[in-house]
């Protein structure tokens, strides 16, 4: 949602925008706390390996066919580290990437939608930096979107012709 800046005749900079906050902000602050990096269990990932002797049957000696189940055994483990090390670096990642657009695709437009039949109202918000290094809030509640987008645009345009803040349609103070 785009800001639109506007200077009053004293020279004081205003910035207005359409904004969505939700209702409960506790829960706009735990938002995210799902990512925190829980550990999981250790995982052993040096399995014990069974390389057979080669002396079956067939003459031979003892070492005959000693030399290919090793070298069969270590690529067999070298193929299984590598593909886990792909599905861990490269596939899983990629999976949940794709869900985690997907979840965020589907709470938009219910969110979107909830809001829309709901009816419930954008808050206009026009701010200033104060003197104490803070920033002053004026806010009004506006239902319907183009309704809100054209209270932003006329609040600009009154607060660049010089009407006070609080004066300026329904703005009130926000803390």
């Amino acid at each position: 949602m785009r800001t639109v800046t506007a200077t009053a005749p004293t020279g004081v900079g205003w910035a207005v925008r359409v904004v969505w906050l939700p209702r409960w902000r506790p829960l706009a602050r735990r938002f995210g706390g799902w990512r925190r990096k829980h550990r999981g269990p250790d995982v052993d990932l040096t399995p014990g390996l069974d390389v057979p002797s080669g002396g079956g049957g067939g003459g031979g000696g003892f070492l005959n066919g000693l030399a290919d189940d090793l070298a069969v055994a270590i690529v067999v483990v070298v193929g299984l580290l590598l593909f886990g090390l792909l599905a861990w670096w490269v596939l899983i990642p990629l999976l949940l990437l794709a869900i985690d657009a997907i979840v965020v695709v589907l709470l938009f437009a219910v969110a979107i939608l909830t809001r829309v039949l709901l009816r419930r109202p954008w808050t206009v918000e026009a701010t200033t930096p104060a003197a104490g290094g803070g920033e002053d809030r004026f806010a009004t509640e506006v239902v319907g979107w183009r309704e809100a987008l054209r209270s932003r645009d006329d609040i600009a345009g009154k607060l660049r012709a010089g009407y006070p803040a609080p004066v300026v349609g329904t703005l009130h103070h926000r803390p």
